[in-house]
This record gives C-alpha cells, structure tokens and sequence, in this order.
C-alpha cells in the first residue's frame, strides 16, 4: 500500500472519529467526560494513535450501557426527534469552537445551514461539511504550528549568526591590543637604539643618519599601525552594522508573532456570540479567583445564570432572535455587575458570574436585583415583545472546596430555583439547612 492511500484512510478514519464525537455528544452521561477529553485532543491535533487509549475507553463505556440498555429497554425518540437533536449538537458545537479568522464566514454559513432544519438527505451534507470544517481548523493549527517552529528555528539561526559577528568584533579589539603591545615594544626598541647610536658615534653626520634611520623605521611601522586599525575598526563597524540590521529585524518578526499570539489568544478566550469571556475564560479566572479566596479567605460566591424557556424562543421566533437573545442578556449582566465582579457565557443558554468578596447573601440581593431588571427590559424582536426571564443560583465558596464543588452546588441551586417556577434566584442550600 503506498503512503498516499494510507493517508487517505487515516484521514477517513479521522473524519469518522469526528462524526462519532459529533452523534454521540449529550447521548448518555457515561459518554461525556470521554468525549469531552477526545474533543479537547482533537482541537490540539492529536493523531489516531494518540487518540487510542480514549477510543478504547469509549469502545468499554458503550458496552456497559448496551448491556445497562438490554436490562431496561424504553421508548425511543422518532427520527426527527434524533435530527433535530444533532442539528442542536452541531450547531453548538460550531459555536462554541474557537475558529481562526479566515473560518469565520464558513461557519457563520455552515450554521445557517444547520438552522435551516434540512431534510434527512440534506442533513448528511451538513454533517460533512461540519467534519470537512473541524478538518480545515486542525489543518490550519498544524500549519501554524509549524510556522512557529519555523520562526523559532530562524531565530535560533540568526542569533547564532549574531553571535559569531559579535565573536569577530572581539577579535578584533583583541588584535588590536595585541598589534598595540608590539608597537609598544617596537618604539622602545627603536629609542634604546637611538640612545646607544648617541653613544656611538664620533660624528654629527654619522649621528644624523642613524637616528634618521630609526625614526623613519618608526614612523614607517606608525603608518602601517594606524592603516591596520583602520581596517580593522572598518570591519568592526561593519559587523556591527550587520548585528544592528539583524536585531532590529528580529524584533519586528518577534514583535509581529507576539502581536499575532495575543490576538489569537484573546480570541480563544472570547465568546464569538456575546462578546463575553468563553468557558475557557472562565476556568482561568474561577482558579485565579479560587487561589485567592484560599489565601485572604474574603467571601467568594459563583451565581449561575440561566435563560428561562430558551427554546420556546427559537422555536417561536427563530435562530436569529435566540442569537439576540443571548448577546442582550450578556451585555445586561455585564453591564449591571460590578467592576471586581467576572461574567462568562458558559455554554448554550447558561452565563456565570464570580463575585468576590460578596457573601451569598449579598450575592442573592445583587442577583435579585439583576433578575428583575433583566425581566423588565421590554426586550423586543421584529418590533414584537417577548418574555425574557432568567433564573439563578448561587453557591458560597466554603472551607475546603473546590471551584467544581461549588459549581455543581450553584447549579443544583439553579435546578431548584427551576423547579420552584423559574423567574426567580436561589442559594444553595444542603440537606442539613446550612
């Protein structure tokens, strides 16, 4: 088999993996943390092989849940149910995957299409051209990675250039201490002679003509010192002209690839929708936050934020409405929180706020406030009002937590807060009323 059909095959297998990760995601609550870590490696370019462990523990995971299906066998969604269902998970995820530039219109069209709700046939393309994409963006990051090996080993190269010019400009300043000591020497050599041929000589002629001798022999070697260190300082200058043009090169290509690696990181951490910091963000800033409420010990609460009948709101009125739903409700949050407060977009309908140095209490007061605000905005679309409520939990960091700890109790408040009749904000509270 030759290294072109290889490639093609792994290739394929590759697409499929992509297919698998993409019909199977929010399919059972065994599946999520495997495929969640295949995403993660998939988005980091990892090869098949790299990806086998995983694979292998998902193959174990499907069975487990066959033989768990065989013991309680209950009804099924119809088909549109299932399609409808994948349109969502690929719509999510293309949202919530962060796409170079140069990706942007495709996915913004590739989305249109997945919210135009194709037929059965239709949907198979869709689903191509979402691996095609995810393909494309895997190629490109690999691409760019080796761009930036590239520049690194250029960098390497050219310093190492730089260090060889620099090398030659001490030599130079070497020989010339050392052509400087010998014409040193030279001099004195040349007086003691003239003071022995003082000595010598018997008469005024032959005393001019020795001393003639030597002071020509002098000058002549002056003459011939200052031509080599004006040669030499010719090159040093030279060189140094070479190190100067080399530096200032590296640092426009440095200054170049910095600004290009923050504006790739920015957007890595930004959420395309609303503007907001992503779910990325978020855990960056929930650990930072966490560190420093183990430290100083201030009271640190995480609210989580959720867009009451969502779906009714898309369904009702469109995917564009849903959209601008979601970026109205995030600039409200950001806008009527505090300068120390964090807002993230956390997936889908879901925003977290982390409040620090604000007990839950005082976190329910502000989140209170916020809630009716939010419910009393008049928010309109096509010129028709629509009903926008959130709900909220909330969850005070607590002596030996963890920031997933107190995720998960803000978000059973969140559930509790739904199930009392949404529109309304709740604190955690367990079992034993504290």
């Amino acid at each position: 088999m030759n290294n072109s059909s290889s490639v093609e095959q792994e290739k394929l297998l590759y697409k499929l993996v992509i297919q698998f990760l993409i019909f199977c995601q929010g399919s059972h609550k065994l599946l999520e943390p495997h495929l969640l870590r295949i995403g993660k490696r998939l988005k980091t370019g990892a090869s098949l092989s790299e990806l086998a462990p995983e694979l292998q523990a998902v193959s174990k995971t499907l069975l487990h849940i066959s033989k768990q299906s065989e013991q309680n066998v209950g009804p099924e969604d119809s088909p549109q149910q299932q399609n409808d269902y994948l349109l969502q998970r690929i719509d999510e995820l293309l949202l919530n995957t962060a796409v170079p530039m140069r990706f942007q219109q495709q996915k913004a069209r590739l989305r249109q299409r997945v919210k135009a709700n194709p037929d059965p046939q239709s949907l198979n393309k869709v689903i191509d051209s979402a691996v095609a994409l995810l393909l494309d963006i895997k190629e490109y990051a690999v691409a760019e990675q080796k761009g930036i090996d590239g520049f690194l080993s250029n960098l390497t190269d050219q310093l190492g250039e730089i260090e060889q010019h620099a090398e030659i400009v001490g030599q130079s300043a070497r020989l010339t201490l050392d052509h400087r000591d010998q014409l040193n020497a030279q001099i004195n050599f040349e007086l003691s002679n003239i003071k022995d041929s003082t000595h010598q000589a018997k008469e005024l002629a032959s005393l001019k003509n020795m001393t003639g001798e030597h002071l020509d022999r002098l000058m002549l070697q002056l003459v011939e010192q200052k031509q080599m260190e004006d040669e030499r300082q010719r090159q040093a200058q030279q060189q140094i002209s070479l190190m100067t043009e080399k530096l200032q090169a590296l640092e426009t290509e440095t200054e170049t690839l910095r600004t290009k690696l923050k504006i790739e990181h920015d957007r890595a951490l930004c959420d395309v929708l609303t503007g907001l910091p992503n779910r990325l963000a978020y855990k960056d800033r929930v650990e930072m936050e966490a560190n420093r409420w183990k430290r100083y010990r201030e009271p640190l609460s995480l609210a989580i934020w959720d867009i009451d009948f969502f779906k009714n709101i898309n369904n009702s009125y469109g995917h564009k409405a849903g959209d601008k739903t979601l970026a109205l409700v995030g600039q409200l949050l950001l806008n009527n929180c505090r300068a120390t407060d964090f807002v993230a977009r956390y997936g889908g309908e879901e925003f977290v706020m982390l409040m620090p140095n604000t007990p839950a209490p005082r976190a329910l007061e502000m989140a209170e406030n916020i809630r009716d605000m939010i419910e009393h905005c008049g928010f309109n679309y096509n010129g028709e009002s629509i009903s926008l409520t959130l709900s909220c939990g909330i969850c005070e960091f607590t002596s030996h937590d963890q920031h997933d700890d107190v995720f998960v109790r803000a978000d059973q408040a969140l559930y509790q807060a739904k199930q009392a009749g949404r529109n309304q904000c709740a604190v955690f509270i367990n079992e034993m009323g504290l």
